[in-house]
């Protein structure tokens, strides 16, 4: 369960340095929104980067898990940036639907690890 922790403290980190400097010294909740939605995209990016090392140590080079983890990381970095560019040029609403298109997978995926980790799976 370490690793897990890890990506949601990096995430609470993201968090908080995106609040402190964000675009707008007065906030509003749209701006909370964008903020944490971002933080949950860059700790799903962190957490499929420690996904990738994990198994590059654990199973060798895998081409196709490799390279379907580095797709999914380019585009929630991509999505993250595009969401925070539209933020500092006034598009809230925008940013908040673009944030949030991709952090309500990540939220799912992550609940279902943690899930996971509590519950193993039992193969035999």
């Amino acid at each position: 369960m370490s690793s897990l922790l890890t990506v949601l403290a990096a995430g609470i980190a993201a968090f908080a340095l995106l609040l402190k400097f964000g675009p707008d010294p007065r906030r509003n909740a749209t701006d909370i929104l964008v903020a944490g939605l971002a933080a949950v995209n860059i700790a799903g990016v962190l957490g499929l980067g420690w996904f990738v090392v994990e198994m590059l140590i654990h199973d060798g080079v895998m081409v196709l898990e490799i390279l379907s983890c580095v797709v999914a990381m380019s585009l929630l970095a991509g999505t993250t940036a595009g969401a925070l560019a539209l933020e500092r040029r006034g598009r809230k609403k925008t940013a908040g639907i673009l944030s949030g298109v991709t952090a309500l997978p990540t939220i799912f995926v992550y609940g279902f690890l943690v899930y996971l980790d509590v519950n193993p799976i039992d193969w035999r």
